[in-house]
């Protein structure tokens, strides 16, 4: 009796361990948020792990080209892959963006990266990126923006650029909403029909020039940008510029002024006339 009784329990511990096994096997595992992500996205056979995600901020300012070489520098994906994506007319339709000139720019969506803090997988599908920030500024872009550019006269889009020659101009700092002035006050001008604002000229040799290999299209994004060239707003935005300046472009100081200028410790002096502003430059050694 003692040895059926052992065998009888070796046979039932057996099954009990069988049945935990195959309940084991069976349940499926609990997907975390990254995995989550990735089955969604069609990549859950790919091991995503801490050292496949990269945490990235593009402060305000920046153009798409060095957007691009930042994404390629922390091997999320090439440079050119990013330029080429963000000149694709799709998303324009896909998030509403109202943008009448797509053939007059060099980088159809510069201005609608908004600068912040991202995260992306390495080796992540550009579209995926892009969409990352687009996303981003369609939240900013408020019907207050757009009732505010209107009350200017003023479509949200040459908001945009206003805003990122402001940036620059500026360079994000207290100065924004006097620099936009100036800016609003030649542009609200007859006598003044060319901005005639260096950072435009900047963006041309910083930002598309080092990309275009055809000297007669480059010639013909500089009449688009150079705003020594051109009369009113640039084609398009040199930069992607922050809340801030997007505020100052659409809340500028009152000022009677059309000119300004920095001197070499970054002080800024605005005028009312050339003959004022001459002498300023000549005061601040330029």
């Amino acid at each position: 009796m003692k040895i059926y009784f052992i065998r009888s329990l070796s046979l039932f511990l057996a099954l009990l361990f069988s049945l935990a096994l195959f309940t084991s096997c069976a349940k499926k595992p609990e997907l975390t948020s990254d995995t989550r992500e990735m089955e969604e996205s069609g990549s859950a056979g790919e091991t995503q792990t801490d050292s496949n995600i990269v945490k990235l901020t593009f402060p305000e300012g920046y153009s798409i080209s060095r957007i691009a070489l930042k994404l390629e520098e922390n091997g999320v994906f090439g440079a050119q892959e990013f330029r080429d994506e963000t000149n694709k007319t799709e998303y324009l339709t896909e998030y509403g963006f109202d943008i009448p000139n797509p053939a007059d720019r060099a980088f159809l969506l510069e201005g609608y990266l908004f600068p912040d803090t991202y995260e992306f997988f390495i080796g992540e599908n550009p579209s995926s990126v892009l969409k990352k920030f687009l996303d981003n500024t369609k939240s900013k872009l408020t019907p207050e923006i757009e009732s505010r550019a209107s009350q200017l006269g003023y479509s949200v889009d040459e908001i945009i650029t206003l805003a990122s020659i402001v940036q620059r101009e500026s360079g994000g700092s207290d100065e924004a909403k006097r620099v936009s002035s100036v800016i609003h006050n030649r542009l609200d001008s007859p006598s003044f029909p060319k901005l005639q604002c260096d950072a435009t000229i900047s963006y041309l040799k910083e930002s598309i020039k080092p990309y275009i290999d055809d000297g007669d299209v480059y010639y013909t994004y500089c009449e688009n940008y150079n705003t020594y060239m051109c009369k009113g707003l640039p084609a398009g935005a040199i930069n992607n510029p922050g809340m801030a300046a997007i505020n100052a472009a659409l809340y500028p100081e009152d000022t009677p002024y059309y000119y300004f200028v920095t001197d070499s410790e970054g002080v800024y002096h605005y005028s009312e006339t050339w003959e004022e502003h001459s002498g300023k430059v000549s005061q601040a050694g330029l």
